[in-house]
Parts: structure tokens; C-alpha cells; sequence
């Protein structure tokens, strides 16, 4: 669900920048943001024309304690939804998040299905914003940032290779960006992403995006970054046809 919006959002707010961008321009057929704008201005255009449109984005969603959709649900907040969310990802289980959190499992069911209704019908993606940033601020939460799945995925990699790993992911953009063009090139020639990312990095795909919430919230580094990720794409996907026997199917996959 979280996957579709993300998705939906992206789509329709980009449009809505670059009307904001044309009419700060005054042309009709504006140049690309990168010709025109430092990277802050960008983020500015972006978030106006979304603003334009009553959307949020990430980077300007905000915590009303007055808001009703923002409520806890029986004590579990959208902090703790979120870094549970983050958690599971990584290979704990739901029982594992309700002990650290001190909750009994209904709670925590019952409020995963109110969150995630909250979010699918908030057309001001307002929580989408703030869940992803508690997402990718898991490891900061007070109950279960240092909380460890006892069943973790099994690789190969050395514990501290995965940790390097995921620290190049957290400090270098290209790196990232690299990565999200390997998944989708994997999933194109069938492959399990997940379990290559596991394979190869030793890091489960919530460790992954956890890592790039500070570069999907920045749209100037997302839209400096897209045709890297466009470029590593390909060279993934020719990798992965030769090794997988596959036709080289990612321009037919609609991401």
C-alpha cells in the first residue's frame, strides 16, 4: 500500500512543480530544473507546486498535535507504527515489535489497519510525509531502534561488510541511486530483489530505503539523481539478462 502511494504521489507532484516552475520562469516551455535553479531553489519550486495542489510532500509534511488523523491508536503513534513498520522489514517479527513496544498483538494489528487507512485516504499525503520520516529515522527510536530480529535473513556477507554497506548507502547518493536501478533491474528479469539485495549487500530492502529517506526527501537530489539511476538500471539489467538468460525485459516493466 505504502509502495502505491509513494508511487502516485511522485507522479502527480512533479507535474505540479513544474507548472509552479513555468509561471516563476514566465515561459511557456520552461528548461529543465537543473538549467535554472540551485538545488534549494528546486526543493522550493517542488514544494510550492505541490502546495498549489493542497499536497504535502516529505519534505513539508508537518505534526499538528490538534490533527485527528495523527492520534495514536490505542497508544501506538505514528512513530511507532513507523519504526515498527521499518523493523519488520528488517526480519522481526510483529510479536517481536508488540514486546518492545509493551503492547499485546491485537493493539498492534488493529493499528497497523488504522494507519494504513489513515494514510491511503489523506488526499494531502501529509502522513505519508511524516511516516516516512520516522521510517527512516527507526534506528532513533527509543524502544526499538536497537531492536534485532532473532530470525535474521541468512547471507553470506560478513556482518561488518553489511554495515559498511549500509553506511555507503546512508552517505553516498550515487551509491543509493545505484541500488534502486539494480532492484528494478533484478524484478524485470525475474529475479527476487530482496533476496539479491540479501546475497549481495547482506541488507534487507527496509534497511535499504531506510537509508535513502533523506535523498527521496529531497527533490533536487531525486530529480540530479534519476538519470543515474536510469543509466545504472541498464547496466544491471544487461548484467542480469546474460546471467538470468533473460530478454533484457526493463523497459516493458512499468515501475
Amino acid at each position: 500500500m505504502f509502495k502505491k502511494l509513494i508511487k502516485k504521489i511522485n507522479e502527480n507532484i512533479e507535474d505540479f512543480a513544474k507548472d509552479a516552475m513555468k509561471s516563476q520562469l514566465g515561459q511557456n516551455d520552461p528548461k529543465e530544473p537543473t538549467e535554472n535553479y540551485g538545488q534549494g531553489d528546486m526543493q522550493k519550486i517542488f514544494d510550492m507546486g505541490a502546495a498549489s495542489a493542497g499536497v504535502k510532500t516529505m519534505n513539508t509534511a508537518s505534526e499538528d498535535p490538534n490533527d485527528p488523523l495523527l492520534a495514536p491508536v490505542h497508544g501506538v503513534t505514528i512513530a511507532d507504527y513507523a519504526a515498527g513498520a521499518s523493523k519488520i522489514g528488517e526480519g522481526c517479527s510483529k510479536d517481536e515489535v508488540c514486546a518492545a513496544l509493551g503492547i499485546e498483538r491485537p493493539i498492534w494489528d488493529e493499528a497497523e489497519t488504522t494507519w494504513n487507512n489513515r494514510m491511503r485516504d489523506d488526499n494531502t499525503y501529509n502522513l505519508v510525509g511524516v511516516y516516512s520520516k520516522y521510517f527512516g529515522q527507526a534506528k532513533e527510536h527509543q524502544k526499538l531502534g536497537n531492536l534485532v530480529a532473532s530470525n535474521t535473513p541468512k547471507t553470506n556477507v560478513l556482518t561488518e561488510d553489511s554495515k559498511a554497506n549500509l553506511h555507503r548507502l546512508e552517505t553516498d547518493k550515487h551509491y543509493f541511486f545505484e541500488i534502486q536501478g539494480a532492484l528494478e533491474a533484478a524484478y524485470a528479469n525475474g529475479m527476487d530483489g530482496a533476496q539479491w539485495l540479501i546475497d549481495n549487500l547482506g541488507l534487507t530492502v527496509s534497511q535499504v530505503n531506510g537509508a535513502g529517506t533523506k535523498y527521496m526527501n529531497d527533490f533536487s537530489v531525486m530529480a540530479q539523481m534519476m538519470n543515474y539511476q536510469e543509466q545504472k538500471k541498464n547496466e544491471y539489467n544487461d548484467r542480469f539478462a546474460k546471467e538470468q538468460g533473460t530478454g533484457g525485459v526493463v523497459d516493458d516493466i512499468d515501475f
